[in-house]
């Protein structure tokens, strides 16, 4: 089996994708967190899977989920702590806190014609928040960002106002490759991309 990780993810629009990385470009400087911005800007639809299918099939695969389907606009409802150890955009919601249910719902077309080529090894699928506890969202800082100053480091976000537009179009969705080093310790520090295909939706 290969060592390559895939992610299918939604790229945000230009405007959002310049906010997101100048937060972490900043974020960097003043706190030397840096494991987010080692990725392009996204937000996961499916995040890292083993396959050891073509990646022609993965694509193929994942025409299906896409055809058909129109732009989705996305409300971004600004910074947040997520998940104990990053701090995030949520773009998971609308603007009256209802889930956003056109980008769900493309996260679970997605998904289910990922998964059937997903490896049974992959280490990281069984831990993914898939399907109803799915969350969309654009991280900010992530598993570098220390405990003891996760709140500090929250409120300078929050500090900065708003980061980037409070609505964008999501209508291009992306394939990568990844490959680490050391997938099982250290695997930011010698992570790297390649873009493999690009969907534009409309």
């Amino acid at each position: 089996m290969s060592d390559t990780r895939y992610g299918f993810y939604l790229r945000p629009s230009a405007a959002m994708c310049r906010a997101q990385a100048e937060v972490h470009a900043l974020l960097a400087r003043q706190y030397n967190l840096r494991v987010a911005g080692r990725f392009m800007p996204h937000a996961t639809i499916k995040g890292f899977f083993r396959s050891d299918a073509a990646i022609p099939e993965i694509v193929e695969r994942i025409d299906g989920a896409m055809a058909g389907r129109a732009p989705v606009t996305v409300t971004n409802r600004g910074p947040i702590a997520f998940g104990g150890s990053s701090i995030v955009l949520d773009v998971h919601h609308e603007a009256d806190g209802a889930t956003n249910a056109h980008l769900h719902a493309l996260h679970e077309a997605s998904v289910a014609a990922i998964l059937p080529v997903v490896h049974p090894d992959c280490d990281f699928t069984p831990g993914e928040w898939l399907g109803p506890v799915f969350f969309a969202h654009l991280t900010l800082a992530m598993t570098d960002l220390p405990e003891r100053f996760a709140a500090e480091v929250l409120e300078f976000v929050i500090d900065l106002g708003p980061i980037g537009p409070d609505r964008f179009v999501a209508d291009t969705f992306q394939l990568f490759a990844f490959t680490s080093d050391d997938w099982a310790g250290q695997w930011s520090h010698s992570l790297q991309w390649n873009l493999l295909h690009s969907w534009r939706l409309g």
